[in-house]
């Protein structure tokens, strides 16, 4: 990548990992949020309306994976992509994620991260930040805030871009009853008081509030982690372009930060 014609390129692969980072950073706050929202249910007297509010939290956190994390993964994706056809290549992995379950990918994923270099600057090393970030986000939308959803309402949490999995292990083996029975009716619960129809059919058990912090303080621990991946992509990139240019793509970035459906999240949880 070299001359006038790679420094467009570059500001575009630099452009695609700041909307990431600024997207993902916004999922992590929020995951912050329902955590704390979830441990005082956990700590506080049951209510009559605990149900309820399981419910409307499954929904916040879904968005949150379906929406949100989704956004950052498809512009991460984006970023690696077009920076693999302007000839950046990434170094050869030290693990073979493939054939790696959800929770050895837990343990690889933070183990990676110790054996990058403490002080990148190429782009190949940005890039691999870049695609650790988005296994990283991977991992949270296909398996940590699925099962965590499924531990407070039940059923089979929708993965992105997986509606549906032939095979029974995956974690990808999601259905659409959880968007289309078990979050709309815990929404429309909260805000009526009044129990949803088959409302214990559609959350199929729920309400294991312990092990849905589980997953929730792993989910946290790994947003954190992607949000570092892309911190460290973007501080490589960002040396590669002059000064002026850089502070108007941060802008640029800034002014249209991509959140969520509904925009900007409540600022308390």
């Amino acid at each position: 990548m070299a001359g006038e014609g790679s420094k467009k390129e570059m500001e575009f692969v630099l452009t695609q990992a700041m909307r990431a980072g600024n997207s993902v950073k916004a999922q992590r706050d929020r995951l912050l949020q329902l955590q704390r929202r979830l441990q005082r249910l956990q700590a506080g007297p049951a209510a009559q309306d605990h149900d309820a509010r399981l419910g409307v939290l499954a929904t916040d956190l879904f968005k949150v994976y379906f929406i949100g994390l989704e956004y950052g993964a498809r512009t991460l994706t984006t970023c690696i992509r077009f920076a693999r056809q302007q000839g950046v290549l990434l170094s050869r992995p030290t693990m073979d994620f493939a054939v790696m379950n959800d929770e050895q990918l837990h343990d690889a994923l933070l183990a990676l991260a110790q054996q990058f270099p403490p002080r990148p600057t190429t782009r190949t090393q940005a890039i691999d930040r870049a695609m650790a970030a988005l296994l990283a986000i991977k991992l949270l939308e296909e398996h940590l805030l699925p099962r965590c959803v499924e531990c407070l309402v039940g059923g089979k949490a929708p993965v992105p871009g997986k509606p549906r999995d032939p095979c029974p292990g995956s974690v990808a083996a999601a259905t659409e009853g959880l968007a289309k029975v078990d979050l709309s009716d815990a929404t429309d619960t909260a805000k009526t008081g009044s129990k949803p129809r088959n409302a214990d059919a559609a959350r199929g058990g729920g309400g294991e509030v312990d092990k849905a912090l589980d997953y929730m303080y792993r989910a946290s621990r790994i947003v954190s982690l992607a949000v570092k991946h892309i911190d460290v992509a973007v501080a490589v990139l960002s040396r590669f372009l002059d000064p002026k240019k850089l502070a108007s793509l941060t802008e640029l970035c800034d002014d249209h930060i991509y959140i969520s459906e509904d925009g900007p999240y409540p600022s308390s949880d």
